[in-house]
């Protein structure tokens, strides 16, 4: 696959982007001293490019085995899912070989799967799914247009008096047909709307009071205007090898997948993902994702949701002195920083994907994520000094139900190697002054009060990573089910890394229960789950632009733990 990438694009993307920073030193009663440090960011290319995942939806949607179930029916490509290779947790993540295609067939009403595979040595195979599947970017940009174009609403949109913007829930099913949702609103003083585009039948639906079940849709709206520009598509190929290096020693390694290309629920996704991590040579993360988002409304008045994290959205990354040395990544120049929703305020933006920067000794990670009318922001920073600060922020763009009171709750996995994949838990209280090993598969509760915290440590040396909770984590309620959940390590179908798509059913809540099977986690492969729940008050206020610090995205809309290394 290597070898194809290069004869596709020529050369390979190899680009060393290096960057001078100065950091304070540690300050004493005798002495303050300043260090100069060098830090050197090199980013290559990994995996599928999206002209190989272009040729292989072609080549796939024109194969006799799919021309034979969708051939004569008004049908669209979905989304495009890489299926990883066979998964030995010793080695190096293998570029994926194979994959799998979602088709929609609006003339039946029909989910459809396509499997094959880059080299095209295999037969494509075609079975019918029960699922409904997740909204397309082709399909919200053809529902924009069927409105500007409509005998009705088109005049408005011509006098620039008809705003459209995406709406939840993203697909409603009314009599079996598939209708894509899309919010509207007559200006200046017409009422918000939430109606439904019918593909199969060419027409719009009104619903009853304006809006779906589980939606709303009235004169009130609260948060940001949306810019709509667009989103990527589910399964853009964007996958890429990072090393930050340190006056010329290796600081951090790893592998960066883009959200539309992350693993978890092929409907879903989990946003922007790390394998492989290691700092200082040794291995602290396996993978580190968040495949499981929903929000749930205070007495049910939208929702609840489970929320996607495939459509990257746009903010703003300075193009002044950056580097691109792949797509979907974007290197910044010295001291230029990432704005998102959450930082400008507004929801317009130059690029889509990770964008990468460095900022008071850390290296920071970014993208910010639509999905319907809200916006969700993820972060993660690598500081110097090993500490891993992952982060979540949560905005909205203007709409009815974002009004109403509701809690957002994000679910990471963290999938610890520390050192190698056998590992021992610790949990421990009030800063380590009592410690209890955890001995069996377990959920927690986190406690404020204790400063509870975990520590996972390598079995054969002294080396650990805490886990440490944040005062904005918040607390779990019924619906968001917990906040801590410490599993042994399970490997599905093909060695695919298993218990990563929780087994929700139709409940829209996270459901951990069927994965607690009390096996031992003494010198076992440790997964560590941690929920953060953020409130979203009624007030309107609180959907704008918060406060956030120079040195991390922090603030009333951000959750997020410490990973912080001990003896390393």
């Amino acid at each position: 696959m290597k070898k194809l990438n290069c004869v596709i694009f020529g050369v390979c993307f190899v680009i060393t982007f290096a960057v001078n920073i100065v950091v304070a030193g540690e300050r004493s009663s005798k002495r303050s001293r300043k260090v100069q440090e060098t830090v050197k960011i090199k980013v290559s290319a990994w995996g599928p490019t999206q002209a190989e995942v272009q040729a292989a939806m072609l080549r796939v949607e024109k194969s006799r085995a799919v021309q034979n179930v969708l051939e004569n029916t008004k049908y669209r490509l979905i989304s495009f899912d890489y299926i990883e290779s066979e998964y030995d947790k010793s080695k190096p993540a293998q570029s994926p070989t194979n994959f799998r295609i979602v088709f929609y067939d609006y003339t039946n009403d029909r989910t459809f799967t396509a499997e094959g595979d880059f080299a095209n040595t295999k037969i494509v195979t075609v079975r019918e799914e029960k699922f409904q599947p997740g909204v397309s970017s082709q399909e919200l940009a053809e529902a924009f247009e069927m409105v500007k174009k409509d005998a009705g609403l088109g005049e408005f949109y011509r006098q620039k008096q008809l705003k459209i913007f995406e709406a939840m829930p993203p697909v409603s099913v009314l009599d079996g047909e598939r209708l894509v949702n899309v919010g509207i609103k007559i200006l200046p003083d017409g009422e918000n709307q939430v109606i439904g585009i019918s593909f199969k039948n060419n027409r719009i639906v009104r619903y009853k009071d304006n809006a779906p079940l589980t939606s709303l849709a009235a004169d009130d709206a609260c948060g940001i205007n949306s810019a709509n520009q667009g989103n990527t598509a589910n399964g853009t190929a964007g996958q890429y090898q990072l090393t930050v290096g340190l006056n010329n020693a290796p600081l951090w390694e790893m592998l960066v997948i883009r959200p539309s290309a992350s693993s978890g629920n092929s409907q879903e996704r989990s946003g922007i993902e790390v394998r492989d991590v290691k700092y200082k040579g040794k291995s602290v993360l396996k993978r580190g994702h968040a495949p499981i988002l929903n929000v749930q409304y205070d007495g049910d008045a939208c929702g609840p949701y489970r929320d996607w994290q495939y459509a990257e959205g746009f903010f703003n990354a300075p193009t002044e002195g950056a580097i691109d040395p792949a797509p979907g990544i974007r290197i910044l120049a010295p001291g230029r920083v990432a704005q998102t929703s959450l930082d400008s305020g507004n929801d317009l933006g130059n690029f889509a994907g990770v964008a990468v920067y460095t900022q008071n000794g850390e290296t920071i990670l970014v993208s910010e994520m639509d999905a319907g009318w809200y916006r969700y922001i993820m972060e993660w920073r690598f500081a110097n000094d090993g500490t891993i600060r992952p982060r979540y922020g949560f905005g909205a763009t203007n709409s009815t139900c974002v009004c109403n009171s509701h809690q957002h709750n994000i679910y990471w996995r963290f999938d610890f190697d520390i050192v190698s994949p056998t590992n021992k838990v610790f949990q421990l209280e009030r800063g380590g002054k009592f410690i209890q090993p955890v001995k069996n598969e377990t959920a927690r509760l986190r406690s404020y009060q204790t400063n509870r915290s975990f520590l996972i440590q390598n079995s054969n040396g002294g080396e650990a990573y805490k886990v440490v909770t944040n005062l904005s984590d918040g607390e779990a309620n019924d619906f968001s089910v917990g906040d801590f959940w410490l599993l042994k390590y399970r490997a599905g179908i093909g060695g695919e890394p298993d218990e990563i798509d929780d087994p929700n059913g139709d409940e829209q809540k996270a459901n951990f229960a069927p994965w607690l099977n009390n096996e031992s986690l003494l010198n076992q492969d440790v997964v560590l789950w941690y929920s953060g729940h953020f409130a979203h008050h009624s007030d309107g206020e609180h959907l704008l632009s918060p406060d956030r610090s120079g040195t991390v995205l922090t603030g009333s809309h951000v959750v997020g733990p410490d990973l912080r290394p001990v003896r390393w």
